[in-house]
């Protein structure tokens, strides 16, 4: 396989120069043309095929029978509502700028908040801001925090990554890496001492445990370590959708919570109904907003006999 030098390396898709760019242009573009910007930049879905590609693949699953010619422009709105989101992200990274924010489920989100919550496990999918929904989480509640995130691919974006996280971090966030073998060790400690854990969990990255599922009427496989986590430590998990519902604003959904109860030996049967219902609370969620599920690669669809 050919590696570019890293002189052409950061120039890639998922290199660092992106990320300066980013920093740089929520610094120094106006507020008044950032619109006309966002709306350019979302065309660089035109460029990328591969995630072109995978956003369309996704498309093709959550909305059967549709068209090629028209999952190809449902993919630029896509793309779009991510160069929102990203802005809004490095705009409250950089400057401070809070967005707007409304609930849907207050009433399943209240016991976390309640004095003397247990911990948690928060479980969310690749909608809306992460980054930002944690800290804002984090500093609204003054809850303690913990969210993982999968590290980058190309090192020098990983090293930007973690220097901005050091920036960004306060002592009611932590952010750590899926790197760790000592992880779910780690993670246990953590919802023992009263802390939350935010995990996405719409995606399988390399090396973790996962677990076949139904979504869309469609075999794919989805993490199995945050039930794993739930059952070893007893917390609730609860669903929890960051979704952009206008111009620097976005909407919490926060579904009712899952446990996850080993009433027998066999560890996968305990693990089934919870992962059912997560799986149904994802696929309401993304069908009612696939136009912000920032899935850019491919779940690798198969149809079930």
């Amino acid at each position: 396989m050919y590696t570019p030098p890293v002189s052409l390396r950061r120039f890639k898709v998922k290199g660092v120069f992106w990320r300066q760019f980013l920093r740089w242009a929520v610094r120094n573009v106006p507020l008044w043309i950032e619109p006309a910007v966002i709306g350019f930049w979302a065309l660089f879905f035109l460029l990328w095929g591969p995630g072109r590609r995978g956003v369309m693949a996704n498309l093709k699953a959550i909305k059967p029978g549709s068209w090629t010619f028209t999952n190809f422009f449902r993919t630029y709105r896509v793309f779009w509502n991510y160069a929102w989101t990203i802005s809004d992200n490095g705009r409250f990274k950089e400057l401070g700028v809070t967005p707007g924010w409304s609930f849907q489920g207050r009433r399943n989100f209240e016991p976390l908040v309640e004095p003397g919550a247990g911990g948690a496990i928060i479980l969310t999918a690749h909608m809306g801001s992460y980054d930002l929904g944690a800290h804002l989480f984090a500093t609204s509640t003054g809850r303690q925090i913990v969210m993982i995130r999968a590290p980058e691919i190309d090192p020098d974006t990983r090293k930007f990554e973690e220097a901005k996280v050091e920036e960004v971090s306060h002592d009611g966030l932590r952010v750590g890496f899926n790197t760790s073998g000592d992880l779910a060790f780690e993670l246990l400690a953590a919802v023992q001492r009263s802390e939350i854990v935010a995990i996405q969990g719409d995606r399988v990255t390399p090396g973790i445990a996962a677990q076949e599922v139904t979504l869309f009427g469609r075999k794919a496989m989805i993490p199995a370590g945050p039930f794993a986590l739930a059952m070893a430590s007893g917390v609730p998990i609860y669903p929890m959708f960051v979704v952009r519902a206008g111009l620097r604003h976005y909407m919490l959904i926060v579904g009712e919570p899952i446990l996850v109860e080993r009433k027998g030996r066999n560890r996968n049967d305990a693990l089934k109904p919870a992962i059912a219902r997560w799986v149904a609370q994802l696929e309401e969620v993304i069908r009612t907003n696939w136009f912000q599920w920032f899935a850019f690669e491919s779940f690798s669809w198969k149809e079930i006999a």
